[in-house]
């Protein structure tokens, strides 16, 4: 008998949303994006028990016409896509015609919507993919999309999500990340605590810039944020991004936009990194936006079913553009600290055996025995600070010296021992120590 069978129409749609719909999240992120593709300036996003039992998201956007909104719950029912070769200039976020198709078979999903050149408001709601009513309803503009009871038509995937206070920090670091494609937009999520009767809000932007969200979504000063805008055909490159005074052991706070998408993408990030490296050397990872607009025909977002990864036609190019684009950041200069401007002495703080008052410290800075420079006749270094009141900074024919003090303060005190060695008289014991 044959082994091999076409799987029922049933079980090839809880594969397909299992792609896409991981966890309470990932509608989260679905249903944004569409807000986007509607044009929508404000957003409001409302969460019951982390997600679980439900999600609700309103955007104020075009709307549904009542014929589409027949359609939109359907397998590969798009309004995207007409032809093949749309496919290869995707300007929009959603295009496959999967999200609401994914969230309809694993949810209880009602979506109510009112399109502009429509005078009624229609609902629909489906239950595991299933239509159950379709009729008029009460909304002045845009959508409103309800999810609930997710994952309970799936036992075993639901056992896999984490307590609700866990998936809603997750839902708030896709709606962090997201927020940053359109920060001119107005967001607004709060979570509703039915046993206790409470509403929280956690997030809510009233609408500004890519620095201005930043620094609010990190919690850092934005006049710690540095910009740049460079342009290098076919690539234009608009950077965000602290400087070397504010880094992270993480780069939970560094996000990266393909025309205007936010991208979770491997390889990208480890390009990203990269040309970082020269900047920030080991001091950690910054917190910024690196916001990559390319023509849509030289980039590729038909890759990952979740639309986190994206596939470049020239990825050297784009590597190249970066780093020209860092380099305008930092003014062309590879130093890691700001200069300072006070007095020299009056930095050094350790408590080593030298006095720095003294002459001989600067004497000894210029020892040949030193090594610590190039023998020159008349040497030039520039004094530029010191960093954590342990190194010092110089800086010499455009290459950046760091100093342990403790460790010079130990090589001028051998050297010295070694010169008065040298100069001692010694004679062989008459019983040597075996």
């Amino acid at each position: 008998m044959p082994k091999i069978q076409i799987l029922p129409e049933e079980i090839r749609s809880k594969i397909a949303a299992g792609e896409i719909v991981e966890r309470p999240a990932s509608v989260v992120k679905e249903l944004i994006e569409n807000a986007f593709d509607a044009k929508a300036d404000s957003i409001k996003i409302t969460l019951k028990e982390g997600g679980i039992k439900e999600i609700s998201v309103y955007d104020n956007g075009e709307g549904i016409e009542p014929e589409d909104l027949k359609l939109c719950y359907k397998h590969f029912a798009t309004s995207k896509i007409k032809k093949l070769s749309d496919i290869f200039k995707i300007v929009t976020f959603g295009f496959r015609g999967e999200a609401l198709a994914s969230i309809s078979q694993v949810s209880k999903l009602t979506i109510v919507s009112k399109n502009n050149d429509h005078p009624e408001a229609y609902e629909i709601k489906v239950e595991f993919g299933k239509e159950i009513s379709f009729k008029p309803s009460n909304l002045n503009k845009g959508t409103l999309v309800k999810v609930k009871d997710l994952f309970s038509n799936l036992p075993a995937r639901k056992a896999f999500l984490k307590k609700p206070r866990t998936e809603t920090f997750k839902i708030m670091e896709i709606i962090k990340g997201l927020t940053l494609c359109h920060p001119e937009i107005k967001y607004e999520v709060k979570s509703l605590e039915e046993i206790k009767g409470e509403e929280r809000k956690l997030f809510f932007w009233e609408g500004g810039n890519e620095k201005e969200l930043l620094s609010y979504i990190v919690g850092i000063e934005e006049n710690l944020l540095n910009e740049v805008f460079w342009e290098s055909p076919p690539y234009s490159i608009y950077l965000v991004l602290t400087d070397t005074s504010k880094t992270f052991s993480h780069t939970k706070y560094l996000y990266t936009l393909v025309n205007k998408r936010w991208i979770k993408d491997e390889k990208l990030t480890k390009m990203v990194l990269n040309a970082l490296k020269p900047f920030y050397g080991n001091l950690g990872f910054p917190a910024g936006v690196i916001s990559i607009k390319v023509p849509y025909h030289l980039v590729d977002v038909n890759v990952h079913p979740a639309k986190w990864e994206v596939r470049f036609k020239d990825e050297k190019a784009l590597f190249l553009a970066l780093n020209k684009a860092l380099e305008e950041l930092f003014s062309k200069k590879t130093f890691y600290y700001q200069k300072e401007k006070t007095d020299f002495s009056s930095q050094l703080k350790e408590d080593l055996p030298i006095d720095y008052s003294s002459k001989s410290f600067y004497v000894s800075l210029k020892k040949e025995s030193l090594s610590l420079f190039p023998t020159h006749k008349k040497p030039s270094y520039k004094y530029l600070g010191t960093f954590l009141k342990t190194y010092i900074l110089i800086e010499k024919d455009e290459e950046l010296y760091i100093i342990d003090q403790h460790a010079l303060s130990e090589r001028i005190i051998f050297e010295d021992l070694k010169e008065k060695f040298s100069k001692s008289i010694s004679q062989e014991l008459l019983i040597p120590i075996l």
